[in-house]
């Protein structure tokens, strides 16, 4: 029966940056042969020590990873100009400032994303309940299979998604479980979607939330082998699958939350240690709503922090979920057959990738380093992580990409803009220092 492990792991601090080969070393020489990694961050770096908390994949039949381990890295072999691709990155439990809430960093992502030709994100970004205004040039892609783009394991193919499967945990009453089939239906007819089929688990597939010691929201998820089983099932029918399942999250936690106490969003950390399993697993897009389970969790008296006002005039939380996947593009394998003239994005597209400026403990800030593509670390986007970037850089490396820290997203936008005309930042900014003639 596979089931999800979450372990603390704690390590001496090498001496060159932590790039994704580096970490990938370190962590699978203290896993057990049949782990597989599905999440992984950097949590504290203390007195030459890495604290990392790394949830895992057990189970004797779970069958071939779909990608391949995590733990492999394809190097990329050079920038492309033809086109700019950036990817903005909030991750998920950590309650960022912004982007930590209910889709409330769907601005600042629609600014950057004016900057480019495409802009890769991820569910929790631009996903708020029943609301979506990312912009077209958005593509939408669960964690999981973002890192794996940027660890060179996986292609896209904008533009692919044609049809959307939905996979409903069975309800325990008739009309909550109508209440989804409303939202499916409701997508349909007034976003023209093409949804179907709908399957309906009468095997639960639970969740329970959890908070690391370093603060992070996580969750124990039941009944993967059902899903499992569906997902690939699914992969024969549709483009993505949408998954909607009870998430366990008290009343008290829920108020707190949502009153702007500094805690880290609770449904959060459990949704993406379920799709990153799925995505392991099997080959779609997935993403995943909380359900309702309850018609009193729709009533919440007074008013509500505003980055999590869509959550609480939603019914379903699901049109968003529904709407983004309509806009994933569709991973293919990064050695499998190009096929001439098509619009497939590789590593080589990718001119930077956005990060709030604590948030550099995971897959995206390793890969960057790994790949040599630059870094925009926003300052204002605070988290509850302690680190910064010299706890994962190390400073006499010859290797390291361009790192721009700025204030703000209007400051990141400026950056991506001039990275995409290929202009040097410096050369907008005073004062202007001379060149320093070196005599051979």
């Amino acid at each position: 029966m596979p089931s999800i492990k979450h372990r603390v792991i704690d390590v001496p601090k090498p001496a060159q940056s932590l790039t994704w080969p580096v970490v990938a070393e370190l962590m699978s020489a203290r896993c057990e042969p049949d782990d597989v990694p599905v999440r992984l961050a950097l949590v504290k770096h203390s007195a030459g020590q890495l604290t990392f908390e790394l949830s895992v994949l057990r189970g004797a039949d779970l069958g071939p990873q779909k990608w391949g381990s995590l733990w492999q890295f394809q190097p990329r072999r050079r920038e492309r100009t033809e086109r700019f691709v950036a990817l903005h990155v909030v991750p998920t439990g950590i309650r960022a400032e912004i982007g930590g809430f209910a889709g409330d960093a769907t601005p600042a992502t629609n600014l950057l994303a004016s900057t480019c030709d495409y802009l890769l994100t991820h569910p929790n970004v631009v996903t708020a309940s029943d609301l979506y205004w990312a912009r077209d040039n958005i593509l939408y892609l669960e964690g999981n299979l973002l890192s794996r783009f940027l660890i060179g394991q996986i292609h896209l193919l904008p533009g692919q998604t044609r049809r959307v499967g939905v996979l409903i945990d069975k309800p325990p009453s008739t009309d909550l479980l109508n209440n989804v089939i409303n939202a499916v239906h409701a997508c349909r007819a007034v976003g023209g979607l093409a949804i179907d089929p709908v399957w309906v688990s009468e095997k639960p597939f639970r969740a329970r939330v959890f908070y690391s010691d370093s603060g992070r929201a996580l969750g124990d998820i039941t009944g993967l082998d059902r899903v499992f089983d569906i997902a690939r099932e699914a992969e024969q029918h549709v483009d993505a699958l949408a998954i909607t399942s009870e998430i366990d999250v008290s009343r008290d936690l829920c108020m707190d939350y949502y009153s702007g106490k500094p805690v880290a969003n609770p449904w959060g950390g459990a949704e993406a240690v379920l799709t990153h399993a799925v995505t392991t697993m099997s080959g779609l897009p997935v993403a995943h709503a909380p359900m309702l389970m309850s018609w009193d969790h729709t009533r919440i008296e007074g008013t509500i922090d505003p980055r999590d006002a869509a959550e609480v005039i939603s019914m379903t939380y699901f049109c968003s979920v529904l709407r983004g996947l309509s806009a994933a593009p569709q991973p293919v394998p990064a050695d499998g057959p190009t096929v001439p003239g098509s619009a497939r994005l590789t590593l080589e597209d990718v001119g930077a990738i956005v990060l709030p400026a604590s948030a550099v403990g995971g897959m995206p800030a390793f890969a960057a380093l790994a790949q040599r593509i630059p870094l925009v670390l926003v300052t204002e986007n605070s988290t509850i992580s302690p680190l910064c970037l010299d706890d994962i850089v190390e400073s006499r490396d010859p290797h390291q990409p361009e790192v721009y820290l700025v204030a703000n997203y209007l400051e990141a936008a400026g950056v991506l803009t001039s990275l995409r005309e290929r202009l040097n930042v410096d050369a907008v900014r005073r004062p202007v220092f001379p060149s320093q003639p070196r005599w051979v």
